[in-house]
This record gives C-alpha cells, structure tokens and sequence, in this order.
C-alpha cells in the first residue's frame, strides 16, 4: 500500500506540474507570431509584465493581470489601479535601462514609433511582443493573441464575444449605409499644423463602423500632416477631437485660421472624444465608435438609452 500511495503522491505532483504549464488549453513553451511577423518562444505563462503603451495595460487589467503588470507608461490612467504601477516613460519616450531592471518576461510594444525601443530591449535579452492592429478585426484577434500569450485565453475569448455583440448591435442599429450616403470625419490629431489618420489608422476603421467614413480614407498612411486647403475641398461633416476640455478645445479650432472658417467648426459639428477612448485600439473600441454614431446618426438613436 505504501507504494500505490507513492506512486499516486507522484502522480498528483505530475499532474499539478502539467497544470502549471497547461492554462486554458494553452501549454507551454509556445510560439507566437507578433504583428513583424517575428515568432517568439515562451518556455513558461510570463509573470512579471512591462506595458509600453496604455492600450495594452488597459487590455492586462481586464484580463485579470494587473498584479502581473510590473511597469507602464506615464499615460496608463486606465484602470485606476495602474496609475500605481512603475512608471517606465512615455510612449515615445521610453527609460530603457528601468525597464531591464524591473527584469520582466515580457514587453508588450506598440506603433512604429516603438521599434527602435523594441529592438533595443530585445539586444538586452527581452522578450518583447509588438502588435499595430490597423482594423477593429484586428483588435479583436490581438486581444485573443495577448491572452494565448499570457495564460487568459478564456478571458481574452469573453472579451471578444462581448465585444463582438457590442458591434453586431451597433451595425444592426445603423443598417447598411452606401459609401456615398456616409458623412466624411475628420480626425484631428495636431493643428499646427494640421495632421490627421488616413487608412492604415484603425480609427479609420472605427469611423466606417460608426457609419461614417474618413476623410482622408485614400491616404494610405497611419498619421500625417495635411494642407490646410485640403481640410476646404474635402467636405468635412464631423470633426473629432480628442480631449478633456470640451469648450477649450472647440475654442481652439474657433481661433485656429486652418479650422476657424470650415462649415462644420462653425456649426459646431465637432465631437469631442476623450482620448483614452478614440486613441485606443482596445477594449472600448465598440464604445467609441457608438458615440461618433450617435452624433452622425441621431435619427437612428432617438429614444434609445
């Protein structure tokens, strides 16, 4: 009997190693394929997490990770919990050398503008993860890659069920528009001078969602500076802002002379956004772009909570 019992007490330790390495149908060492297409081992569920960007700690916290999550930029306000996290920089920013000593197993980088970082990190032995999801499908599966990748699948798959209702709702809700019965957006990313997306932004996405459609959809480029005699010929029949101050920044394209005369400044056809949500290609996309809806297709929404 004392060898049954030991074999069974090995037994029960084999199967809660298995358990260690083996979370939702997920098993360690994998390989994931980040969005260069570079594929990157991971021997065991990462446990120590450095943010670089706030979408992505945004997207941590709601899988349940915040203690996992040992540094974020200086723009990660969302949750609240993550203003207390290790401050590592801003997005462009980035202290690379707090970064190693915070010794994590795993970076998650984002943009173009992060590349540099990124590979620096990853000559000091990091394992680092960039993703630039440039459509909402493409949110959708990231947010699926960054729970394989951590151990959450289960709750990175509810997210995204969740979040796919949220969107089949909204499309329901605005039936099909024809391209040439949608109203033009324009997305105001700087005024001096003036920038905005073109079609390899998400955002671009998320506007054709909310039923509109960007102005500069034709320019395939993620963000860019334009002409302010371009912003006249284009027709623009929203404007969106990113803010917190919705009178200060309508004041500012007023007293802007690239904003002040185009038709829909002066009838007040601006939506001011807050930035955690239009600047974020994450878990509250489907929110975002139901607002800009709202303002767009009023006539659809009336009555409606």
């Amino acid at each position: 009997m004392a060898g049954i019992r030991s074999l069974l007490k090995k037994g029960f330790f084999v199967a809660v190693i298995l358990a260690g390495v083996c979370s939702q149908g997920i098993c360690f060492p994998l390989t994931a394929k980040d969005d260069r297409g570079k594929e990157i081992e991971f021997k065991e569920r990462p446990r120590r997490i450095v943010s670089l960007v706030p979408t992505q700690t945004e997207l941590l916290f709601s899988l349940g990770l915040g203690k996992e999550v040992v540094g974020v930029t200086n723009y990660c306000n969302y949750p609240e919990a993550a203003r207390q996290k290790e401050k590592i920089g801003g997005f462009a920013e980035i202290d690379v050398e707090k970064i190693l000593a915070l010794k994590p197993d795993l970076v998650l980088s984002f943009g173009t503008i992060q590349i540099p970082a990124a590979e620096k990190l990853e000559k000091s032995g990091m394992k680092v993860f960039w993703m630039y999801p440039r459509t909402v499908n493409e949110i959708l599966d990231s947010i699926v890659r960054v729970g394989e990748i951590t151990g959450t699948r289960r709750e990175a798959t509810q997210m995204r069920e969740s979040m796919e209702k949220e969107i089949y709702a909204l499309r329901d809700a605005l039936g099909a528009i024809p391209d040439d019965k949608r109203q033009t957006v324009f997305r105001v990313m700087g005024t001096d001078p003036p920038a905005t997306i073109g079609a390899e932004s998400f955002q671009s996405d998320v506007f054709y969602l909310a039923g509109g459609k960007n102005a500069f959809a034709d320019v395939k480029k993620d963000y860019f500076e334009v002409d302010a005699q371009e912003l006249v010929k284009r027709n623009l029949d929203l404007i969106v802002m990113c803010g917190a101050d919705e009178a200060g920044s309508k004041q500012r394209l007023k007293n802007n002379p690239d904003f002040k005369d185009l038709p829909a400044v002066k009838n007040d056809a601006v939506l001011i956004i807050p930035c955690d949500l239009t600047c974020r290609p994450g878990p509250r996309v489907a929110e975002t772009a139901a607002r800009i809806a709202r303002i767009l297709h009023r006539e659809k929404f009336s009555g409606k909570q």
